[in-house]
């Protein structure tokens, strides 16, 4: 590519961004953020059933992403800036970590009571069994003053009961994320920064199902660079790999449950996605300003595969899932069957048909003014579809030739009273557009 396509390229990709940061106003924003997802979870019993987490709630889909209904965040229990971890546990209920205790859905979604045993607490992270689903472990980690009482527990029937196991941990642990060996039931890990003149990022290490720890540092990680579990190796209980929060992201592998540390790859922005392929033999890791890079394991052999704005990556046995910035990269979640090459888009700002359909209906209040925000209209046309469209080449991270719908069906014009600015930025994204096309960037 020329320098002349280079430079088009360059502030084409400026101008939409600018575009769709004006076309979402103050009021419009989800809880002052852009309307995005952050998180995929695939239903291990039914690969049909797929969860988003987004920053105006939860999007569910039962038949692959043909389809998404949305959950408010009022029905989950909670209001204003908090990702919620997630996971969908036997049955198909959806288990909600809250800021103070934690939400297990009915299978339809349409009911999220909490659990007594662990109201108050404040849920760090959860993680499902992926080979026993009814199984699952939940994090907490409540601040207490200058103290964090941090704990955890597990249920073994789907979430209809927890327990708590072992001890309390360090009263100085900020507790980060939890995760299972997928290979051996026993073992447990537990992420987080202990506090104190020299914090220090540590994993907790268990053998016999969370009832006792051992305890080893991560190299580079503090209070900044906190370090969270990305995954355990599905065949491998020893291997575990970890990113650290922060500029760079580091990602780290231990083969041997933590005492020896890895470092195989560093980015320049924070690494946001982490995931293995279902056997374990292969990686890929991204972020905004990364991309997406693979590598097979434990060759560690990383080559970019797309240019993709990553927000989070899955793997599951139907492809690699990514959340996307939808206003660079033209769709929300992208599905890839190339391994992480090319992304077919899975759904878009659009695509949201309205609130779950309940017995009792749930988010009617809210849908009007989301539907708005997100620009709905894909459910009321005929024909339309939100698994559709071609696939996205890596070259192009996602970028079609014109401006991607993600701009919230904003059309440029000059009948928007002081939107001058609008109307500038409209043409001149018109102009780049045209440019690109004559370069054949």
């Amino acid at each position: 590519m020329h320098a002349g396509a280079l430079f088009a390229m360059k502030w084409f990709r400026i101008a939409a961004f600018a575009l769709g940061f004006l076309c979402w106003d103050d009021a419009a924003r989800a809880n002052g953020r852009f309307p995005s997802a952050g998180h995929v979870e695939v239903d291990s019993a039914d690969a049909s059933h797929i969860v988003l987490r987004t920053t105006y709630g939860l999007l569910v889909t039962r038949d692959g992403g043909r389809r998404w209904d949305w959950v408010c965040e009022t029905a989950l229990g909670f209001s204003g800036i908090w990702d919620p971890p997630i996971g969908i546990a036997a049955g198909g209920s959806v288990l909600v970590g809250l800021p103070d205790g934690l939400a297990v859905s009915t299978p339809d979604a349409c009911h999220f009571p909490r659990v007594e045993t662990l109201e108050g607490k404040l849920v760090a992270d959860l993680a499902v069994d992926k080979k026993n689903p009814a199984r699952a472990v939940v994090l907490t980690s409540t601040p207490v003053g200058a103290i964090f009482d941090t704990r955890l527990f597990m249920t073994e029937d789907g979430g209809a009961s927890f327990v708590q196991v072992g001890n309390v941990f360090p009263e100085n642990l900020r507790g980060l994320t939890v995760d299972l060996a997928p290979s051996d039931p026993s073992v447990v890990y537990v992420s987080g920064v202990l506090g104190g003149p020299m914090s220090r990022g540590v994993i907790f290490r268990s053998a016999n199902g969370g009832v006792s720890y051992i305890t080893s540092e991560v190299p580079l990680s503090d209070d900044v660079f906190a370090p969270f579990i990305g995954a355990v190796d599905p065949e491998n209980a020893d291997r575990v790999y970890v990113r650290l929060d922060g500029l760079p992201g580091r990602l780290f592998v231990s083969e041997d449950g933590g005492g020896v540390w890895q470092e195989i790859f560093s980015g320049q922005g924070s690494l946001l996605g982490f995931t293995l392929s279902p056997d374990g033999k292969t990686l890929a890791v991204g972020g905004e300003k990364d991309g997406v890079w693979r590598s097979p394991v434990p060759q560690w052999a990383f080559e970019q595969t797309s240019l993709l704005h990553a927000r989070c990556l899955r793997w599951a046995d139907a492809g690699m899932y990514a959340c996307t910035e939808q206003v660079l990269d033209g769709f929300s979640v992208g599905l890839s069957t190339t391994e992480g090459s090319t992304f077919q888009p899975l759904s878009r700002l659009s695509d949201v048909c309205g609130p779950v359909s309940c017995s009792s209906p749930i988010c009617v209040a809210e849908w009007p003014a989301m539907r708005t925000l997100l620009n709905a209209t894909s459910c009321d046309e005929v024909g339309s579809s939100s698994g559709g469209g071609s696939g996205v080449d890596a070259g192009t991270g996602g970028q079609s030739n014109d401006l991607p719908s993600a701009v919230g069906g904003c059309v440029c014009g000059m009948g928007r009273g002081d939107d001058d600015v609008m109307a500038v930025l409209c043409l001149a994204v018109l102009s780049f557009s045209r440019m690109r096309r004559r370069l054949g960037s």
